[in-house]
């Protein structure tokens, strides 16, 4: 994206609220690009403000004067503004094609113009019915062609013009209402006016996404106006420009349905910044398992009834039935992962953008219809395919991707069987998830295949880098929420159902972020502390504020318990698990720990009472087994740890700790040599060389009141780190 270092000082001054800062910076950069008007521009700017300088030196006492330096901080920042897409054009061959195209066509883009052509062209479209049948398909092909250009050509006009006054944006947002335009074209015009928002901040413009976002019928064009408003609000000329921004927020989000699709929207974004991770989980573990499954069922078909397979069926009967079964549950999961919001066919879909028809930007955002002529000669030839037809109508695909699956249709149907093309004719053949009308026509789901098209311009179009892009991924547009448009409102009265959800999604590092906005004090509920302890913030303070907010949290108790443990303060972490066992006597958990921290303070006695009793009760459970032979090491019941380590180091993977505490075993029972090549077998198989020295001190150290307990002298400790000599092993 275009940047200079002399017009950022521009804005940099504008935010501070320094005009003559912003005029001498601009002198600088338009002696370097002159241009007239610009200039002519910049010297009225400067007049005025010599003027008011003049007046107040001459003991004038205007009352306006803060408002009229706040006009002219304005009218410098659309100079600045102009100026930064004047420059930005003749710096990108991208934005210099599309204002070429814009401002060589003999066009009259004055908005009443370009209403009534919009209008025109609803009717023209509607008086086609009372044409002969034989004139009617080249009418509407040409007609559409036309359209189209128009379109294209007003997209990149919006792209690349000044900043709007006032009148052109109540113009634009009549017309974006009107009923008498196509709801189609009011969506395009939409997204133009995000990007162009969105590349550069434009107060009109803002406005005029607001209202339509508030006002409008249309839920395709509500949902791309909210998407508009969302991602141009800007922190730092909110605060020091236009604190208009902050109230027509405000505002807005009185409404509750606003607040609901701004938290909907939050979440859903996340959702497309997954979807990376969501392709590797489905070509990784669903896609082959159904492959797999599928290659099972088509063997089974295929293969002749031999003794064996009778006999299988005799003895499995409902093996064929489970493998189905296996099969369906397998694709639900894909489709469970689509319903939930995550973005399944991005992987698949972001392979077929190379078509011709993707160089147009405006159709990436071009709401998918199949009278469009980049895709109207392979509907008129495919167009009565009953799957192509029905994909496109209920599939769940947002628009970009109905247009690249129309586009690749041809190869994809010659690649197919000739059996399969003949269900696929017949509707037979469904491989997508069906969608309702009733579904497809929710705020949700219409704003979800939005954010994707959006998505997919910004991860995949050779020229995104011309815009700002807020799917980067850390971004500090993500967290959109967090906004100080949104500081006066009640947002973070919802922000424990979006961090709730950031976990889920294992976004910890977003979840952090939001928490570390989330200062408005009368939310700091139980659930915010517990979530803040969850994810590492000051956790034992958060947890005891939690437990004095809920005193019968038995999560917040058994948080308190889990850091004090970790942090080896084994009589507070004790002190708490009984505190949990009066809550929950029978919880086996509870008890092992309670036994561990008993056996960590060396009272070997009691937790062996806790431990004899749970070994007894599931003696499979190698947990109890580990701690119980360490207790009665640390005990001096050798005989009956031993036996216990038997089995537990004849496990096909002995876990490290087992082999660790097996070497003290053998220490205390005299065998030093055993020990020490069990202490060196560790380190050497568990860690590099460089580390090996330290790790083992480590170990042994870590036991030191044990082996002082047991009678083990420094000396003899620092023998057997030698003789260990894990640098030569």
């Amino acid at each position: 994206m275009f940047r200079d270092d002399t017009l950022n000082n521009v804005l940099g001054a504008l935010e501070g609220k320094d005009l003559m800062c912003a005029i001498k910076d601009m002198e600088n950069y338009l002696a370097a690009h002159p241009h007239q008007i610009n200039s002519d521009r910049l010297f009225a700017i400067k007049t005025d403000y010599q003027m008011m300088i003049d007046y107040w030196r001459k003991g004038y006492k205007d009352p306006e004067l803060p408002q009229l330096y706040h006009k002219l901080l304005h009218r410098m920042y659309v100079l600045y503004a102009n100026v930064m897409t004047n420059a930005r054009v003749l710096q990108s061959p991208l934005m210099a094609s599309l204002f070429m195209k814009a401002h060589l066509s003999p066009r009259d883009w004055s908005v009443q113009v370009v209403r009534e052509q919009l209008e025109k062209f609803v009717s023209d479209i509607a008086l086609l019915e009372l044409e002969p049948q034989h004139t009617v398909k080249e009418r509407r092909k040409a007609m559409h062609q036309q359209h189209t250009q128009l379109m294209t050509e007003l997209f990149a006009h919006i792209l690349t013009a000044d900043l709007w006054t006032d009148g052109q944006g109540e113009s634009i947002e009549q017309l974006l209402l009107s009923p008498t335009v196509d709801s189609a074209d009011q969506q395009l015009i939409v997204s133009a006016i995000t990007l162009a928002s969105m590349n550069c901040y434009d107060m009109v413009k803002f406005r005029t996404l607001i209202h339509v976002y508030q006002q409008s019928t249309d839920e395709y064009v509500r949902q791309r106006a909210l998407f508009g408003w969302v991602f141009s609000l800007d922190n730092e000329l909110e605060e020091f420009l236009f604190p208009e921004m902050r109230t027509l927020v405000e505002q807005t989000v009185q409404n509750p349905n606003c607040m609901k699709e701004l938290i909907e929207l939050q979440e859903q974004f996340f959702y497309c910044l997954s979807a990376d991770e969501d392709r590797n989980t489905i070509a990784k573990e669903i896609m082959p398992e159904l492959l797999k499954n599928q290659q099972k069922m088509q063997h089974r078909d295929e293969q002749e009834q031999d003794e064996e397979n009778i006999l299988n069926d005799i003895l499995h009967p409902d093996a064929e039935e489970q493998e189905f079964e296996k099969l369906e549950n397998t694709f639900h999961r894909m489709i469970d992962m689509q319903k939930q919001g995550s973005d399944v066919y991005f992987g698949g879909f972001s392979q077929m953008k190379r078509y011709p028809f993707f160089n147009e930007i405006s159709n990436w955002f071009t709401p998918f219809f199949t009278d469009h002529p980049g895709v109207a000669h392979t509907w008129d030839k495919y167009g009565n395919v009953k799957f192509l037809s029905s994909i496109l109508e209920f599939g769940p695909f947002c628009n970009s991707d109905k247009y690249s699956f129309l586009l690749a249709f041809e190869t994809v149907l010659n690649g197919i069987p000739e059996n399969v093309r003949q269900m696929l004719d017949r509707g037979e053949a469904v491989m997508y998830q069906k969608l309702g009308t009733e579904e497809m026509s929710t705020p949700a789901y219409i704003r979800r295949i939005y954010l994707q098209d959006m998505f997919r311009f910004f991860r995949l179009n050779p020229l995104r880098n011309e815009f700002k892009n807020v799917f980067e991924k850390d971004s500090f547009q993500s967290m959109f929420i967090t906004r100080t448009a949104f500081d006066n409102t009640d947002i973070q009265a919802h922000f424990k159902e979006v961090v709730a959800f950031l976990i889920k999604r294992n976004q910890k590092n977003y979840a952090k972020d939001l928490l570390a906005n989330w200062f408005e004090e009368k939310y700091h509920d139980y659930d915010y502390y517990m979530l803040k302890g969850y994810l590492g913030d000051n956790v034992e303070d958060s947890y005891r504020k939690a437990l004095e907010l809920n005193p019968q949290s038995e999560r917040a108790l058994l948080g308190l318990a889990r850091i004090w443990f970790k942090h080896m303060d084994y009589e507070k972490a004790l002190d708490a698990y009984n505190q949990l066992l009066e809550m929950n006597a029978d919880k086996k958990s509870y008890q092992l720990n309670k036994a561990i921290c008993l056996t960590n303070l060396c009272r070997f006695e009691e937790a062996e009472q806790i431990l004899f009793r749970l070994n007894f009760e599931d003696a499979d459970n190698l947990h109890v087994v580990r701690v119980l032979a360490w207790a009665l090491t640390g005990d001096g019941k050798y005989e009956q740890a031993g036996r216990l380590y038997d089995q537990l180091l004849a496990q096909e993977n002995p876990e490290d700790s087992d082999s660790i505490n097996y070497g003290f075993y053998l220490w205390f029972t005299g065998k030093i040599d055993d020990a020490a090549n069990c202490f060196r077998s560790y380190v050497t198989n568990a860690k590099p060389k460089d580390e090996r020295w330290a790790t083992l001190h480590s170990i042994i150290y870590k036991e030191s009141d044990l082996l002082e307990m047991k009678g083990v002298t420094d000396r003899e400790i620092q023998m057997m780190i030698d003789w260990v000599d894990v640098y030569n092993a």
